[in-house]
């Protein structure tokens, strides 16, 4: 308990509010603009004056030679009046305080009365050292004696309404017990609460350790200081040392007593007895000494207790014995997973750099060596050597891109642009890639209102990509479609093929890194596993998201939503 409360105290130090302390408990937070307390209005004074602000004697020197040296209330009074409207509360209370002297000194009670109603609303200013509207509250109650009067200004020195000195408390609490015709103290516990405070603040000029904790005695109260920080700002728990031991032992099970230094009880009830068990502080790394003494059989109960123990004991290992197992099979499970599929990965990418570089190398070799038969055959080779290095050139522009994405370095450029136009383009950079094979791609879609804000590479790529993997897994179909349309707040771009399908076992996963669904092991299509990985991240980084639709055997239809301009 007492390790938590220390924890918790550092968040104070530190400057932020956690929990409030348990009840009779206080937290005093120490720093050069003065004193604070949580909960607020536990201390009845402070060890310093109140910082409000106080207008200066100056602003009433000429008016008071009026008031004192010429014998001249009633032009006093009317230039205190002018000073009463002032926008400065300090002003404003002094002015007022004035007034209603001058008003009480020419027998004008009613009129006094009223004024110091007026000071009484005066929550931010002091005058004479004291608080406006303490001034003001005392005042109506010696001018109107009511029992309603005197114990408001009672009530409020009670609860700590204002930061008053020691001096200002014990003359306001002799005027509250004057007023209500009684004689008694204020509450000892609150006397000495504050008593601490005072003692609190003193060390924290003089001590600029960074972590204390000690037990004072003031007015016969033992009281535990806790302390965090620095001399910059400190914050100080205040609490009764039986506070930590009522969480420590709970229900009626045990007897105990803390003891200081020098032998007296802090909390509980200390009885001589041989069976007590006794933890001095050194032991037990508390600032007390602690005792303890069971209640009915020791034998008895210890035994139960031992034997509940091992039990719970054993119970806990058998648990983690379980748990840990499993948790490492999957953890096996998910490395070998893992490493497979880097393996298939670098197996596929290997066979995708081969093969464009195996067919450059040949063609290179042939022109190279003169072994040309033809010029037409001269041109072939020179389109195929562009067509293969622009193969590899995109090959490995997708494996730096994702290489970005996954580092969260890739930089998007956002532009709006229409959706439409991104389409027709990506197509027909794509059909004569695919003219000698028979294939063609239907596109379908209005031709205005479909504005998108986005990154016109990024969202190319992601197109192409669908594209690509439509007419590499349906072979058996000449045609791939690309539709587009208003879907809501979204455009929503479809790439549909009739190919083999997607099981659905397979929709979540093909969108993860390395995974290749079992249509690509079945048809022997080449891949590197991050086509679809590409896709997610970009529509991801649009705002957007990618859906699937596919049946087995009968095709499968990806489609991205990217929101419309406004939308995103």
């Amino acid at each position: 308990a007492l390790a938590e409360t220390g924890e918790q105290l550092s968040a104070w130090e530190s400057g932020s509010s956690p929990n409030l302390p348990p009840n009779g408990d206080i937290v005093l937070v120490l720093k050069e603009g003065g004193l604070t307390t949580t909960p607020a209005g536990r201390l009845l004074y402070y060890p310093f004056p109140s910082s409000l602000r106080e207008a200066p004697t100056e602003t009433f020197a000429e008016t008071e030679q009026f008031e004192f040296s010429k014998s001249r209330p009633e032009v006093a009074l009317s230039s205190y009046q002018k000073l009463a409207a002032s926008a400065d509360p300090s002003v404003r209370a002094g002015a007022l305080v004035r007034m209603a002297r001058v008003l009480r000194n020419t027998s004008r009670t009613s009129e006094a009365l009223a004024v110091y109603t007026r000071l009484a609303a005066v929550q931010a200013a002091r005058v004479a050292g004291t608080p406006a509207d303490l001034i003001a509250i005392h005042a109506l109650a010696d001018l109107s004696p009511s029992p309603a009067q005197a114990a408001a200004l009672r009530a409020g020195l009670l609860q700590g309404r204002w930061h008053l000195t020691r001096g200002q408390f014990e003359f306001y609490w002799s005027e509250a017990n004057r007023l209500a015709d009684r004689i008694d103290a204020p509450p000892a516990s609150a006397v000495a609460l504050s008593e601490v405070a005072s003692l609190a603040w003193s060390e924290w000029h003089r001590n600029t350790d960074l972590r204390g904790q000690e037990t004072v005695w003031v007015s016969g109260h033992p009281f535990f200081l806790l302390s965090r920080g620095a001399r910059e700002h400190r914050a100080v728990l205040v609490a009764r040392p039986d506070s930590f031991l009522r969480k420590a032992v709970p229900g009626t099970e045990a007897k105990y007593a803390i003891v200081d230094v020098e032998g007296r009880v802090l909390a509980g009830a200390r009885t001589p007895n041989n069976r007590a068990a006794i933890r001095t502080a050194a032991e037990g790394q508390l600032p007390w000494t602690l005792y303890v003494d069971s209640v009915g059989s020791v034998d008895e109960a210890g035994a139960l207790s031992r034997q509940r123990f091992l039990v719970l004991g054993i119970s806990i290992v058998v648990v983690f014995l379980i748990l840990g197992t499993y948790f490492i099979a999957r953890a096996i499970r998910r490395e070998t997973e893992t490493l497979r599929m880097q393996s298939d990965f670098v197996s596929a990418v290997s066979h995708e750099f081969r093969s464009p570089l195996t067919s450059m190398r040949q063609l290179s070799e042939i022109l190279a060596l003169g072994r040309v038969p033809s010029e037409e055959r001269r041109q072939l080779y020179y389109e195929t050597l562009v067509k293969e290095s622009t193969r590899l050139q995109r090959l490995i522009e997708t494996l730096l891109n994702f290489g970005k994405m996954e580092a969260g370095a890739r930089q998007y450029r956002f532009e709006e642009l229409d959706a439409s136009q991104l389409v027709r383009r990506v197509v027909s950079e794509i059909e004569p890639q695919i003219a000698g094979s028979g294939r063609h791609i239907e596109v379908h879609g209005a031709d205005a209102g479909c504005m998108i804000d986005a990154d016109p590479d990024a969202i190319g790529v992601a197109l192409r990509n669908l594209v690509d993997n439509a007419l590499k897994y349906s072979p058996g179909c000449p045609t791939v479609w690309v539709d587009w349309k208003i879907q809501k707040e979204h455009i929503a771009i479809e790439v549909r093929d009739r190919g083999r399908g997607i099981a659905d076992s397979e929709r979540k996963a093909i969108f993860r890194k390395f995974v290749r669904g079992t249509a690509a092991a079945e048809t022997n299509v080449k891949g590197s596993g991050i086509g679809l990985a590409m896709v997610r991240h970009i529509v991801a980084a649009h705002g957007g998201e990618i859906t699937l639709a596919s049946q087995p055997g009968e095709g499968s239809a990806f489609t991205m939503l990217l929101p419309l301009v406004g939308r995103a």
